[in-house]
């Protein structure tokens, strides 16, 4: 069995069930993004807030994207199955990620502002 920082999203079955999504967009006209922006309901369900501890307000509206929330949730599915929080949080904690050059990957803290890093 490979390691899960090895493992590519491809080889697990979420990423078909994924695919298999992804494909019907193509075949279905309903599934168009002029037609699913007319959906206020899909709209609302596909939009977070998200408040910072500094108190400022992130929003994350996926409803202007070829999605639904059953597309989301499949997107969730995959992001599970490959430990993608696990992951995350080992890079933000700073382990040796970076399996090619035997390094941390800190990327993040080039985002981050001068009095947190």
């Amino acid at each position: 069995m490979s390691t899960p920082w090895i493992r590519k999203c491809t080889d697990v079955p979420q990423y078909d069930a994924l695919q298999n999504a992804a494909a019907e967009f193509q075949e279905d006209d309903k599934l168009h993004l002029r037609n699913l922006c007319n959906d206020a309901a899909r709209c609302a369900g596909l939009k977070a807030t998200y408040i910072t501890k500094g108190f400022r307000k992130i929003i994350l509206d996926y409803s202007r994207q070829q999605v639904t929330g059953e597309t989301m949730e499949l997107l969730f599915d995959l992001a599970d199955a490959i430990g993608f929080t696990q992951k995350r949080e080992s890079m933000r904690s700073g382990e040796r990620i970076n399996t090619t050059e035997d390094k941390a990957v800190l990327h993040h803290l080039l985002r981050m502002p001068e009095d947190k890093a």
